[in-house]
């Protein structure tokens, strides 16, 4: 339920979609790029992204530009959730700032969700 509320503010501001489709993008040709000697084509892949029946993608790139898409999604939905946790609970003076919020929430990544002190 929380992920569906979460994708449901990415996908209902622009800013968010741009970026998260300009990183779902990037992250795909890198996985692509990274294991293939023909990098995927990117003008192909952004029509695809927009609709699966466009887009003159091989089957193997389909899989995984779907495979990558739905990770990136998983990964904006728990962003979301992560700044808002840390936008309340910063609010309510549940913790003194975001680097204590970081140590108690985000101990296995240390500094790692930096957009977190952007978001306060």
């Amino acid at each position: 339920m929380m992920q569906q509320i979460a994708n449901f503010i990415v996908d209902h501001d622009p800013m968010m979609v741009l970026r998260r489709t300009y990183d779902t993008v990037r992250y795909i040709r890198w996985t692509w790029n990274k294991d293939h000697a023909h990098p995927i084509d990117e003008e192909e892949l952004h029509l695809f992204l927009c609709d699966e029946h466009y887009g003159d993608l091989t089957d193997e790139q389909r899989a995984v530009a779907r495979r990558c898409r739905d990770g990136m999604r998983s990964v904006y939905a728990e962003l979301c959730m992560r700044l808002l946790q840390s936008e309340i609970m910063l609010e309510q003076g549940m913790v003194p700032d975001s680097s204590a919020y970081r140590r108690v929430f985000c101990p296995e990544g240390g500094d790692a969700p930096w957009m977190i002190d952007q978001a306060g």
